[in-house]
């Protein structure tokens, strides 16, 4: 499970681990960021839909 600032190596839709309402888009390469809930926290992401 990718955390806050690790490089993503499958991109797609991921929700925080906490948070579950919160959905991110992000693509290969990019890198991992906070979740912005609660005033901000590291995060550890959970694939939900992968890029086809």
């Amino acid at each position: 499970m990718p955390k806050t600032g690790e490089k993503c190596t499958q991109g797609g839709i991921y929700m925080c681990s906490i948070h579950e309402d919160n959905e991110i888009p992000i693509s290969k390469g990019e890198t991992f960021p906070p979740c912005p809930y609660d005033g901000g926290h590291g995060a550890s992401w959970i694939l939900i839909r992968p890029d086809k």
